[in-house]
């Protein structure tokens, strides 16, 4: 099955001098013209500049330099708490975004490697980096995402688990953290680019029965509770599940962190406009 994928631009991207033709007809996208260096410096007849060479009134040869975009880290690093698969549709959802994320990796010229974490981080649920969709794909359709119970409120060694150099990295959760473990989290991430993706519930809520008994469940506490909905109760979950999506995204923006919000499934559309709109 063929996976979308979204286009971006890394400004931070780093780059090396490539001698040689120029490869692509795309300016800036693998290579792009630099300028021109001394043969003397690089003496490979295969690289001539023939326009400077000859035009030049010293009469020096010159060879062709481009800039080679290196490759960047993009890292799918995944919240798999309890709270994540009260939506049943978010095991999937997870998933496809990944494969996603490596498409457009592996379509850019970079690499990808994937992250999940909940109380703890297992070796069987870390990718290490990787352009090979193939392999990547076939490693997250494997994956067993949804486990027992558990949160999200000890993990203090995320940075020493992502690439050391600096990386693009995709937070996918549902936020149910306290405000304190989300900024130590952007604090441990903070050599990185971060793009909080919030996968929101706010649907799900609007989606609720006006009236009638209904069963709210707090997965990660294994707590469950019947309440019988009325226009007024629903109206104060949703208002109540607003007012705590506005402080974490307050806590993005007091960060530098433009956020992307998910609702009621993946939308490309949203996704590559976050990228039209966003400075990486």
């Amino acid at each position: 099955m063929r996976i979308d994928y979204f286009n971006y631009s890394i400004s931070w991207r780093s780059k090396n001098y490539r001698y040689g033709n120029h490869l692509s007809s795309k300016i800036g996208n693998d290579f792009e013209y630099s300028g021109s260096k001394n043969f003397n410096d690089h003496p490979d007849l295969s690289s001539i500049d023939i326009k400077n060479s000859i035009t030049d009134p010293h009469e020096n040869i010159f060879v062709k330099t481009f800039n080679l975009n290196n490759p960047v880290n993009l890292v799918a690093l995944c919240d798999i708490s309890s709270s994540m698969f009260a939506m049943k549709e978010n095991n999937s959802t997870i998933k496809l975004l990944a494969k996603i994320i490596a498409s457009s990796a592996v379509e850019h010229g970079d690499m990808f490697s994937m992250l999940c974490y909940n109380d703890v981080i297992k070796n069987n649920l870390a990718l290490e980096s990787s352009n090979n969709f193939h392999t990547i794909g076939k490693w997250i359709d494997g994956l067993t995402l949804e486990g027992a119970r558990a949160t999200s409120d000890h993990i203090s060694n995320i940075a020493q688990k992502v690439p050391n150099e600096k990386s693009l990295i995709f937070w996918i959760s549902d936020f149910h953290h306290s405000h304190k473990h989300i900024n130590t989290m952007i604090e441990q991430l903070s050599n990185h680019h971060v793009i909080p993706v919030h996968l929101s519930t706010e649907e799900e809520i609007k989606r609720l029965p006006s009236y009638g008994f209904t069963n709210f469940k707090d997965s990660e506490l294994s707590l469950e509770r019947e309440i019988f909905l009325r226009p007024r109760v629903k109206e104060k979950l949703l208002h109540d599940y607003r007012k705590s999506k506005e402080k974490t995204f307050h806590i993005f923006a007091k960060n530098q962190l433009m956020h992307l919000e998910l609702d009621n499934g993946i939308d490309m559309n949203a996704i590559q406009q976050y990228f039209m709109r966003a400075v990486i």
